[in-house]
């Protein structure tokens, strides 16, 4: 029996009735290198996980498309027993980042979610000896995982949905992680990607297979391209100025 949960403009709609404490809530977006969508999506086809919902907004991008003969949303939920991946096809319009970002730490933390995980991207221009640096709230716990992952430097900043999501869940104080790989800024990267992936694996004791991400690298990077295309004619054309030392 469909479920829905509406917060404002905002609405979750699940196929049947979920439980959600305890889970861990995974999320990417279309940030540097597109790091955070290709390693979601890929996550998401490597351990098999089940659509269980979808997210809709006032401004939903006007696009679908048709996979695994199924009709793809431009904002969906999957899951696989305690893993749930909210999964950005495309990115919301700009006008409405603050409301749905705030909304989604809103409904995990509702939902009694264990924690967060984020990925973004940050610029191969300004990377040292370190491959990922990352981003921790106040709540989260260091184990010896993620004493491996150096914070991101001072001086260097985080934008959009990611800067979003960071801040209301510093605000909640809920634990949560942003994973930062180095990537390429002028093309989607599924080898920066692919780092994501392997902490991913470190921080969940989970085995999530990169190699094939790697060979399929140039698929991908045709795929991304093509949804970027796609979602041209509806995008914000304000110019950003996130044009230098940004996530």
């Amino acid at each position: 029996m469909q479920s829905k949960k509406t917060y404002g403009d905002v609405e979750f709609i699940f196929e049947k009735s979920q439980n959600f404490e305890g889970c861990i809530l995974l999320n990417g977006w279309h940030g540097i290198g597109e790091c955070g969508f290709i390693s979601m999506s890929h996550l998401v086809e490597n351990l098999g996980l089940e659509r269980i919902g979808f997210i809709i907004t006032k401004n939903l991008p006007q696009f679908i498309s048709i996979k695994n003969e199924q009709i793809t949303f431009p904002f969906e939920i999957y899951r696989k027993d305690n893993l749930v991946v909210i999964l950005p096809i495309f990115e919301p319009i700009k006008s409405e980042h603050l409301l749905f970002t705030k909304t989604i730490v809103e409904w995990s933390i509702e939902e009694k979610f264990q924690q967060a995980i984020l990925i973004g991207g940050l610029d191969k221009r300004l990377q040292d000896e370190h491959a990922v640096k990352g981003i921790y709230t106040r709540s989260f716990k260091s184990s010896d995982s993620t004493s491996a992952i150096p914070v991101l430097d001072e001086g260097l900043y985080v934008t959009g949905p990611l800067a979003y999501m960071l801040m209301f869940y510093e605000l909640n104080q809920f634990p949560a992680l942003a994973l930062l790989p180095y990537a390429e800024r002028s093309r989607p990267d599924p080898v920066a990607a692919s780092v994501a992936i392997e902490q991913i694996n470190l921080l969940l004791g989970i085995e999530i297979d990169t190699e094939g991400l790697l060979k399929e690298a140039e698929k991908i990077e045709k795929e991304i391209e093509s949804l970027i295309q796609a979602s041209k004619p509806t995008r914000d054309r304000d110019k950003d100025s996130d044009q230098g030392m940004f996530v």
